[in-house]
This record gives structure tokens, C-alpha cells and sequence, in this order.
């Protein structure tokens, strides 16, 4: 016999197949097990890693870069515009420092995710290692899964970071464009405020030097830190009240809000103009080339202070080179007088007059005509001689004319008429000449233009509309002073004296205040804070949204849908129990067939504390012939059974008991249908918990009907059946609270979206009948409440009995019902309800 065969052998050739099919279905049953725990390693090791090294990471990131565009060390902004004053930060250094973080936030994504895949395989196991190929596959497979789980937590660290980042952005962006939009209006309004200024005032509307004299707008304004020009000094971009100097003085923008303290010169010639900080009176003195104009402006200037000092005014300086002068202490207030002189063949040719742009702005107009020019006087020279002046009287008429051709707004509204070198008409056959003097001297004056042929001119200023004054020069010693008191006249100034005024104390003269600009830093400032409030905006929103706390139509209906998502209608009920007992106890009615000493129908209810039992009553058993299954039924004893009799239509999902003994007792149910029968509740059902005890029956029912019935079932050989506690459930949603305030019923919307419902009729005893009210309500707001609508009216032989209040509740296609019960009483006063399972008001 050879070895090995024979039962023996067999046995040895079985033991490793055996082992090895072992080892294989344990391996089955463990790769599952191995495969679900390397899945929850993988999860927990890429949440880790996401929370405690990529997102942090990427949160210091976006911390250094919003710090460097927004801290104290950002850079300032660069001088722009015309070179002279900075551009406000809102502008461009904002949208650089905005564009700035962005950037930065890209550069960390990237860096983070070039990280993540980065691997290093490390050296290779060296030739003839025994499993090298192996190790070598572990280690690459292995490096491979671990480059794919940083991946996996930087990619949700990434998404994370820009789900915060990205809304700071937008609301930075949001508040830079409210910002400018507020500034732009801002500065708009106050350069029409300062252009209605400077038109209402008049000041400085023309460059007082002879050989400019043209419009200015906007003189050219100097800095008082660093003497930098500014052409535009106005409010616009730049600043609305005020605006930044490149050396960082803040300078005020418009002559109407302190420009005028600064040092102002002509754009048009780049010479001193006056400040304009009073209503220029710009005084226009026209002449033929050789008519004694300059000689009229020397006089008046020389006798002005003269005559405003007898005033008790006082002249301040002018501008070198410029016939202004500052007049202050008249009644009137403050006022700057600006004589214009313009060159003498202006007024010899018509274009050199349509081109003369300060008679359009002159206030008023002083005529200068040597008296030897007139025809008169010419004729009665010997040989009929020129003056220098050959066309005095054609000059002026000319002039007149133009003035005529201007808008009324435009012309002069006085014109004085000075009569030069009339003491060179003793020396004349012509005469003496008009009488001069200051008492009735310009009546004199006219006639004597009349007489010498000048009779046309003087007609022609009577029909310019203008008030009119006529002066000889030279013809008296008060020449001097009514020269000066002409001027004045001419320039609309009063030349009266102030009226007295309640002394003030003296302040020290102080010139222009320079104010270090800090807008720039306030706005970096504003950026911050807007950022800062845009990453506290998702957990904020969040936060609100999963409490509740936002109205539901905020956000396009988004609280509503979230909530909807949170607390779907059909996962949220709550169970009432009918069989508790309340009160006095009469409501639900509990009867049984056959109840044990000591014990009641009433007992088992939660609340009373008893019990129910069926021990002792008779056992009558039929005999046993038939079946198997004919036999045990007949051995079975009469079943007794507990009602519960609700009164009305009431919804029952479940039903709950403890009985005792343990398992050899059981328990049906049955509920009373429509027509009165009692059918079959549903299938029997025990809990696996305490089964031994058989305690915590639970049966489903799922059913509407106004009485049940549970029947114990006792296997033979046991006396009976106890039953020590009783529950009866009904199911009602909780998205609605139903709360009963006397017989009206209250719905209250304890969910943050609107919930549409339908009020169904109660459920009355015999003899009630409901009312309707007013309109039912369809749909119950957000966290309000709403009244059913339904009036309870007792009619002839009404006793008390219960009620049933119903509410549908219908949403994405799916249907609720909530329901409370009460309890009817008529007494003296009226109707009353008595809650049941309703809470009240």
C-alpha cells in the first residue's frame, strides 16, 4: 500500500486546499472592510490637511497681500493729472491695489496647487534587493495617492478661499464705485457752487494789465509749501472742497472756498492778478493814443486813497505793474477796483474793439477826449494846427457804438466822460474852457461839449441808457479829489462811510493755512473695512440663512428655499397622544368588556397611573377535534377587547402599550369604519426591544376613524392579560402650530417661508353646526399667524362633545395635515372649548 492514500491521506491533501479557499473568502469578506476604512483614512487625512495646512496657508496669504495694498506701508499715491496735485485714491491707486490683491490671491492658488503635486519619488532601491520591483510599485503607487490627496484638500482649500475672497472683492469693488459716484456728484455740485460764486461776485473777471486784459476764468493759483502752479484750482476730480498738492499740502479748490488767500496770476500772461477773494469793479478808461489816459489813471489813483481815507476806508496794495487797487471800510463791503487801460490803437479800428474782451465785462466806462481835439477848438487854433490826438471825438463814437452792439446785461452800466488838457485852452483863441469845479461843474462841461462840436457824441451816450458824468481835469484845485470820487462812481462803489459797528478784537494777520491731506488714508481705510465686512459676508449669510433669520422674499426667495430644503413638509410632524388623560378625564370615552378587581378601562392611559386586566374571567375552550391549526384556535380563549371611543373623526398612525406576560401575550387592533363595522387595523406588530417582556407593543394603524379597538391575545395556560400603559398617537405637522383662542382657531407659521393651506370643516358631536366666518385663509405668511374663520353654533339638543379642527397644508406636490382636538360646553355665557390636544392662545 503506498503512502499517503486512504482516508489519511486524503485528509492531508484537503488540509491546504481548505486553508487556501479560507484564506480567500476571508480576504473577500475583509477587502470590503479594508477598502471602507482606507476610504474613511482618505477622508479624514484630506479634511485634516485641508483645515490645518492648506487653508491656513492660503488665509496668511490673503492676509500679507491685503495688508500690503491696504495697511499702513502701502505705497501713496503718485502726483497725476497736470503734475501739480495728486489724484484722489479712489481713482487709481484703489483699482491698483485692488488689482494688486487679486493678483496675489491667483499667485497663492497656483503656488499652492504646484505644491500639491509636487513629488519627489526619492532614489531608487539599489540592483538585486530582493522584492525591489515591489517596493519600488508601493512606493510610486503610494506617492501617487498622496499627491492626489493634497490635490483633493488644497483644491477644497482653494475653493474655500476664493468662496470668502471672491464676495470681500465685490464689495470692495461695490463700495470703490458707490464712493466715486458719490464723490463725482459731490464735486459737481460744489463747482456749480463755486462758478454761481464767482458770477454772483464778479471776481477777478479780467487780467488788469494793460497790454493783456483778457478774461480770467480760472487765474493760475501758487502753492504756498512748495510754489507748485496750479492752473485748474477747481473743484473736480481732483478734490471737491479741497485738493492735495504734490507736496502734500492740501490747497483749497475754488476761489469760492479759500482759493482767493492764494497767490493768483494770469493764465493768459502768467502775471500777478488779483486774489479775487471780493467783487472786482473793473472800470473800463477808453481814449484815442495820446488823450491823456495814463495821466487820468495816475490822478484817480493818486487821490483815491485821499478820498476813500476822508471816507474812513482804507486802500490796500496792488499787484506791480496793475492798475488794482483793494477797497475796504466803504459801505458796501469789501470791494477790488481794477482800472483797464488798454493800449491806444485799440480804439482806432473797429477789429481792435471786437477783439477788446474787458469791455464786455466792464462795470462801468470812463471816456477820455483831450479838449483840443474838438472841432471847435481845432478851428480856432492858429493854422488850424492838430492836437496829438487827432481822432479823440471818432474814437469814443466808435467805441459807443460797439457798446450799443453788446447785450444789455453786458453794457456798462455808468460812463464817465473826463475832458483832459483843458488849462491848454487859456493859452487859445478858443476860450477858457468849461468850468470844472466840483459844486455844478457838469452841467458846464456837457454845454461846453455841445458848443465845441461834440453836441453828436453827447447825444449818442444820452440814448446808451447808461448813468452819466461829465469832468474837466485841471480846471480847479478840486480836481484831484473829484477825479478820485469819479472813479468810484464809475465803479458802482457807495463812497459813503460804514456804518458804525460794535468794535471787534483784533486778530493777527495770517496768511494762507496749509492742511496735510489725510483723505487717501481715510479711503485705504474704507477698502479695508469694506473688505473685511465682504469676507465676514458668506458665514454671516450663511449663518442667517440656516436660522432663519432673513425674510423669506430677501435674495430673490433664497431663506424661503433654504428652509423649504431644511424642513421639507413631509419630514416634519409631531404626535399627539389622544389616550392621555386631561381634565376630568372624559374625553376619549374607554370602555372594555370585561375588566379584572382593581383594575379600570381608564387605567392604562398616560397620566393616571393604573391599570388594565382581564385576569380571572372565565376561559371557555371548544374541544379539540380537527386540524392542527383548527385545534390551536379552538384552544385559544375568548378574546377580550379595550375601546377607545373618540367621539369624532380623529387620525390614529400608531398605537403603544405594555403588557404583561411577556411573550405569550399579544394584541390586535380594529377600527370602526364608516358603516359601523369593526375592521381590521393592520398587522401585528411587536418591538425587538424588551421582547422578552413583551413590553413597548407598538401597531401600526395608518387610519382615520372614530373609535378602536385592542383586543390581547393570550396563548392557553395564562389566566390574562395586563395592560399598565396605553398611547395612542396622531400624527399633525409642525409647520403649522394650531392654538384655539375661545372656538376660534389660530394657525401660526413656525417656519421662515409662506405656506399655503386650506381651513377643512370641523368635525362636530350631533346637534353643532359650523358657520363660516370670514374669508378662509390660503396662505399663512412667514412667522405669522392667521384666524380660521369658522363660527361653532350649538343647535337644539347640542350637548358637549368633542371637536375636530383640520388644516391641508399643500407644498411641492406633497399634502399635511394638522389637527387639534377640543372639547365643547355650552354655559350661560356662551360657547366654550376647553382644549384637548389644541394649545391654547
Amino acid at each position: 500500500m503506498r503512502p499517503g492514500r486512504g482516508g489519511a491521506g486524503r485528509a492531508r491533501r484537503r488540509g491546504p486546499t481548505a486553508e487556501a479557499w479560507g484564506s480567500i473568502l476571508f480576504g473577500l469578506l475583509l477587502l470590503p472592510v479594508l477598502l471602507w476604512f482606507a476610504f474613511l483614512f482618505a477622508v479624514a487625512g484630506v479634511a485634516l490637511h485641508c483645515l490645518l495646512v492648506a487653508l491656513p496657508r492660503l488665509v496668511l496669504r490673503h492676509a500679507q497681500a491685503v495688508r500690503r495694498a491696504f495697511g499702513a506701508g502701502a505705497p501713496a499715491p503718485a502726483a497725476t493729472g497736470d503734475g501739480t496735485a495728486r489724484e484722489p485714491y479712489l481713482h487709481r491707486a484703489g483699482a491698483l491695489a485692488l488689482r494688486s490683491v487679486s493678483h496675489d490671491l491667483r499667485r497663492a492658488y497656483a503656488d499652492q496647487f504646484r505644491a500639491a503635486f509636487r513629488w519627489d519619488p526619492g532614489p531608487l532601491p539599489p540592483e538585486g534587493r530582493p522584492w525591489r520591483r515591489t517596493e519600488l510599485l508601493v512606493t510610486r503607487c503610494l506617492g501617487g495617492l498622496f499627491c492626489a490627496l493634497r490635490g483633493c484638500s488644497v483644491g477644497v482649500a482653494v475653493l474655500v478661499s476664493a468662496l470668502l475672497a471672491l464676495p470681500a472683492l465685490l464689495c470692495q469693488l461695490l463700495v470703490r464705485a458707490a464712493l466715486l459716484a458719490v464723490f463725482r456728484l459731490w464735486w459737481t455740485a460744489c463747482r456749480a457752487a463755486d462758478r454761481l460764486g464767482r458770477r454772483l461776485t464778479g471776481a477777478a473777471p479780467v487780467c488788469p494789465h494793460p497790454s493783456c486784459g483778457r478774461a480770467v476764468e480760472l487765474p493760475l493759483r501758487l502753492c504756498p509749501g512748495c510754489g507748485a502752479v496750479h492752473r485748474r484750482l477747481a473743484p473736480d476730480r481732483y478734490g471737491g472742497l479741497r485738493r492735495t498738492c504734490r507736496c502734500g499740502a492740501g490747497l483749497p479748490a475754488g476761489t469760492l472756498f479759500g482759493g482767493w488767500r492764494l497767490e493768483a496770476r494770469c493764465p493768459h500772461c502768467s502775471r500777478p492778478v488779483p486774489p479775487g477773494g471780493s467783487p472786482a469793479r473793473v472800470v473800463l478808461v477808453a481814449g484815442a493814443a495820446g488823450s491823456g489816459r495814463s495821466t487820468v489813471v495816475r490822478g484817480g489813483f493818486a487821490h483815491l486813497a485821499g478820498v476813500v481815507g476822508a471816507l474812513g476806508g482804507r486802500v490796500g496794495g496792488a499787484p506791480p505793474g496793475a492798475a488794482v487797487a483793494e477797497l475796504s471800510g466803504l459801505r458796501g463791503g469789501r470791494r477790488a477796483l481794477v482800472l483797464l487801460d488798454p493800449p491806444g490803437p485799440v480804439f482806432e479800428e473797429q477789429s481792435g474793439l471786437d477783439a477788446l474782451d474787458g469791455l464786455r465785462r466792464a462795470h462801468g466806462l470812463v471816456l477820455v477826449l483831450d479838449a483840443l481835439t474838438l472841432p471847435s477848438v481845432r478851428r480856432a487854433l492858429p493854422g488850424g494846427a492838430a492836437s496829438s490826438a487827432p481822432g479823440s471825438v471818432p474814437a469814443a463814437e466808435r467805441l459807443l457804438r460797439t457798446v450799443g452792439a453788446l447785450p444789455r446785461w453786458r453794457r456798462p452800466r455808468r460812463i464817465a466822460v473826463v475832458l483832459t488838457r483843458t488849462a491848454a485852452l487859456r493859452a487859445t483863441p478858443a476860450g477858457p474852457g468849461p468850468d470844472g469845479g466840483s459844486g455844478g461843474g457838469e452841467e458846464a462841461v456837457r454845454r461846453w461839449l455841445e458848443e465845441a462840436g461834440a453836441g453828436n457824441l453827447v447825444r449818442v451816450l444820452d440814448r446808451a441808457g447808461a448813468r452819466l458824468r461829465f469832468l474837466a481835469d485841471g480846471a480847479g484845485p478840486q480836481a484831484g479829489p473829484a477825479l478820485g470820487e469819479l472813479l468810484l462812481w464809475t465803479a458802482g462803489v457807495r463812497a459813503a462811510p460804514r456804518r458804525a459797528a460794535a468794535p471787534r478784537r483784533a486778530r493777527p494777520a495770517r496768511g494762507p493755512r496749509i492742511r496735510r491731506a489725510g483723505t487717501a488714508a481715510r479711503a485705504r481705510h474704507a477698502l479695508l473695512l469694506s473688505h473685511l465686512a465682504g469676507l465676514a459676508a458668506v458665514p454671516l449669510t450663511l449663518t442667517l440663512l440656516f436660522t432663519g433669520t432673513l425674510p423669506p422674499g430677501a435674495a430673490f426667495g433664497l431663506p424661503a428655499a433654504v428652509d423649504r430644503w431644511l424642513r421639507p413638509l413631509p419630514d416634519y410632524a409631531r404626535d399627539v397622544d389622544l389616550a392621555a388623560f386631561r381634565g376630568d378625564g372624559s374625553w376619549p370615552a374607554v370602555t372594555a368588556s370585561y375588566s379584572a378587581p382593581g383594575s379600570s378601562p381608564d387605567g392604562p392611559r398616560a397620566g393616571k397611573g393604573g391599570h388594565w386586566s382581564t385576569e380571572g374571567h372565565p376561559q371557555e375552550l371548544l374541544p379539540d377535534d380537527g386540524p392542527d391549526e383548527e385545534a390551536l384556535t379552538n384552544r385559544l380563549p375568548r378574546r377580550d377587547w379595550l375601546q377607545v371611543d373618540f367621539g369624532v373623526p380623529v387620525p390614529v398612525s400608531r398605537i403603544e402599550l405594555t403588557m404583561e406576560p411577556g411573550v405569550t401575550a399579544m394584541a390586535t387592533v380594529a377600527v370602526l369604519g364608516p358603516d359601523g363595522a369593526w375592521v381590521d387595523g393592520g398587522p401585528e406588530q411587536t418591538s425587538t426591544e424588551n421582547f422578552l417582556t413583551g413590553r413597548d407593543r407598538r401597531l401600526r394603524v395608518d387610519a382615520t376613524t372614530s373609535a378602536i379597538r385592542i383586543v390581547p391575545v393570550l396563548l392557553p395556560g395564562r389566566d390574562g392579560a395586563r395592560v399598565t400603559d396605553l398611547r395612542i398617537w396622531s400624527p399633525s405637522t409642525t409647520l403649522l402650530r394650531p392654538r384655539l383662542a375661545g372656538t376660534d382657531l389660530l394657525l401660526t407659521n413656525t417656519t421662515n417661508r409662506d405656506v399655503p393651506v386650506e381651513v377643512l370643516a370641523p368635525a362636530l358631536p350631533p346637534g353643532w353646526r359650523a358657520e363660516p366666518g370670514a374669508a378662509a385663509p390660503r396662505r399663512v405668511a412667514a412667522n405669522a399667524t392667521v384666524t380660521s374663520g369658522w363660527h361653532l353654533v350649538p343647535g337644539p339638543g347640542a350637548r358637549p362633545g368633542p371637536v375636530g379642527y383640520a388644516v391641508r397644508v399643500s407644498e411641492g406636490g406633497r399634502t399635511a395635515i394638522a389637527t387639534c382636538f377640543a372639547l365643547l360646553r355650552t354655559t350661560p355665557a356662551g360657547v366654550r372649548a376647553e382644549p384637548l390636544t389644541c394649545d391654547p392662545a
